[in-house]
């Protein structure tokens, strides 16, 4: 008898651009990631910006990291910062190989992306899909845009009297 998350819920595998394929799996540990980096499930599937307006690739490699992770697969490498009252906000998760340290953000390849987002798709699906009172999975469609969206050759330029604000202001 199941019950709850299937913590070895796979979905799919991604093929890496240094020929090596990891399997995706969203165990318990990998939604937690999700949810410290995004601040629910449902912001993770609210993340991928179908519109070409907006970000896609980095929250794919958040996505699919997470999926990596576990034994033999990738290491978490969790980046946050704290604001002034003690809030604790995690900015960005690098994944690196656990057997030779290699960035996942390396090995992947952009030209994938169907091949990703289906895998990843199926794998979460899986994870987060009910078992016994007949509901269907959580994750049902995922759309990406047509174009990866604005560049550094078709986004606007800074103005030149741009001054950011200075951190800790």
């Amino acid at each position: 008898m199941t019950s709850g998350l299937d913590l070895l819920a796979d979905g799919g595998t991604v093929d890496l651009t240094d020929g090596t394929t990891v399997p995706l799996r969203y165990s318990f540990r990998a939604l937690a990631l999700l949810e410290a980096r995004f601040g629910s499930i449902q912001a993770v599937q609210d993340a991928i910006d179908s519109t070409g307006q907006g970000a896609a690739f980095g929250p794919l490699l958040q996505i699919i990291g997470a999926g990596c992770v576990g034994p033999g697969g990738f290491e978490p490498h969790i980046r946050e910062h704290v604001d002034a009252k003690g809030k604790r906000t995690v900015s960005d998760i690098v994944f690196r190989r656990r057997t030779d340290g290699s960035d996942l953000a390396d090995l992947l390849d952009p030209g994938r992306l169907d091949a990703y987002t289906t895998a990843f798709a199926a794998a979460l699906s899986k994870a987060l899909e009910t078992r016994g009172n007949g509901a269907g999975p959580a994750v049902t469609d995922v759309s990406l845009p047509t174009t990866p969206g604005p560049s550094s050759t078709t986004s606007p330029s800074v103005p030149s009297t741009f001054h950011p604000t200075p951190s800790g202001t």
